[in-house]
């Protein structure tokens, strides 16, 4: 504070800027945490078929791996579902940029990967612009140094629609990257719905604000593979961190006012039958995944 006139100088707030980063940086060190989990259940080659043995992503820690392990042990079936969500996603983005679409949010993006949803959207439609958004420190870092070439990157809550929505359109974009007047697709990152309190508010407010667009989600589901999900919950909750299992009547509601493309609301392998190896001939446990996209704003 400044002794003369009693204000805030920028140097204090500088500094009030940087220790409050160190905090957020030195809380995501102190354990696992949903984005490096992630990193350590996806491979790095998401092209090919699913493979239990393919290697895990690099942006993880030791702590992050040893719970993936777990997860392994408690749950089987768990990390090939992730998996099977995660390439829904991505076919989810190229469906959507084969139709004309040209702009994505990613709500929750976690770390960059080999292919990420700007790579896989591009391919298509070089003029897409994507848009990453996520509230962790660590992955702000990634995400600044390795996504600023071809697309944007926002640090914002996934719960909180209102960042999400003033990064999207603040006035065209808070980079001028997303223009809110065209058709946006909003892509929810694996296991992001999983963690909030109430996702379906989140979806709504921000399918409210949007002219028209599309939404693309995951979620862990109760109705297929019970014993999985609640014991993947189980682990999560043991390592500090969130992860709701809901039913799909749940994901439905949450998907309230769109109107739902493709199969509907359904196990993410029925979206990515190429993908879709079953770890164990006969087993429904890898199936704990289900996957759905919706538009509104009578986007096609």
């Amino acid at each position: 504070m400044c002794p003369t006139c009693g204000q805030t100088t920028q140097l204090a707030r500088d500094l009030d800027t940087i220790r409050a980063r160190e905090r957020a940086v030195n809380a995501e060190l102190s354990g696992p945490t949903h984005a490096r989990v992630l990193d350590a259940l996806l491979p790095v080659d998401l092209d090919r078929p699913y493979d239990p043995d393919q290697i895990s992503g690099k942006d993880n820690f030791a702590c992050d791996r040893d719970m993936a392990a777990l997860l392994d042990r408690r749950a089987p079936g768990f990390r090939a579902s992730v998996h099977a969500g995660h390439m829904f996603l991505l076919q989810a983005v190229a469906q959507l940029a084969r139709a004309g679409v040209s702009q994505f949010a990613v709500i929750g993006c976690g770390f960059p990967r080999k292919r990420n949803v700007h790579t896989v959207a591009r391919e298509i439609n070089p003029t897409a612009h994507v848009l990453y958004l996520d509230d962790s420190a660590l992955v702000a870092a990634h995400g600044r140094a390795l996504l600023m070439a071809e697309s944007r990157f926002t640090r914002a809550d996934p719960g909180d629609p209102a960042a999400i929505l003033a990064a999207i359109g603040h006035p065209h974009g808070q980079t001028g990257w997303l223009d809110p007047r065209e058709p946006i697709a909003l892509v929810f990152g694996s296991l992001v719905l999983e963690q909030l309190d109430a996702p379906g508010e989140v979806i709504a407010e921000l399918v409210a604000a949007l002219a028209s667009g599309y939404v693309a989600v995951t979620h862990i589901c109760t109705d297929t593979a019970t014993d999985v999900a609640r014991r993947a919950a189980a682990v999560y909750t043991a390592h500090n961190l969130t992860l709701r299992p809901r039913t799909t009547r749940d994901v439905t509601t949450m998907l309230t006012g769109l109107e739902l493309l493709g199969p509907g609301l359904t196990v993410a392998q029925d979206w990515t039958p190429a993908h879709a190896t079953s770890p164990s001939t006969g087993e429904t446990s890898w199936r704990c995944c289900w996957a759905a996209l919706g538009t509104w704003g009578a986007t096609q």
